[in-house]
């Protein structure tokens, strides 16, 4: 899934060009082709975390360095694109998650390659804490939405 992983990379930087030369943005693409590589590659991450300190796997741990990092652009550009679609039409339930879910990405990323205790504990903890909190209450998806709506 690794090497998939990395040609999928390479496909995205070539359209992040594409679209900073162009200096047109597609409509509501980029969002979802960074999400779907960003949580693929958390989860492939996670799937290999267990074989990490084999003999012969020690590339695991290089690849996974490489891959926070990789993804701190394609994550500007995320960001780019959603505040762009929220500035326009507003915050829908769909963009809240997709918001949601960057920003887990970000807090995520940061923490990969800033902290020196890396524990893959975090990520269905604050996963699960995220799906929580944006369920109920005044912060939840639907009283977002329903409060930019009217707004607008």
């Amino acid at each position: 899934m690794l090497p998939i992983e990395t040609i999928y990379l390479l496909i995205l930087y070539a359209y992040m060009v594409k679209i900073i030369v162009t200096a047109q943005w597609p409509v509501g693409w980029v969002s979802y082709l960074i999400l779907v590589y960003s949580v693929l590659g958390v989860l492939a991450l996670l799937l290999i975390h267990p074989i990490r300190n084999q003999q012969g796997n020690k590339w695991i741990v290089g690849f996974s360095s490489f891959f926070y990092i990789a993804l701190i652009p394609l994550l500007c550009l995320l960001y780019l694109a959603i505040f762009k679609r929220v500035n326009t039409y507003g915050i829908t339930e769909l963009r809240y998650y997709v918001l949601l879910l960057a920003t887990w990405l970000l807090a995520l990323n940061l923490y990969f390659v800033f902290s020196k205790i890396k524990s893959i504990k975090i990520i269905p903890v604050s996963l699960c804490i995220l799906a929580l909190f944006s369920t109920v209450g005044p912060w939840g998806a639907f009283q977002w939405s329903l409060r930019s709506q009217q707004r607008r």
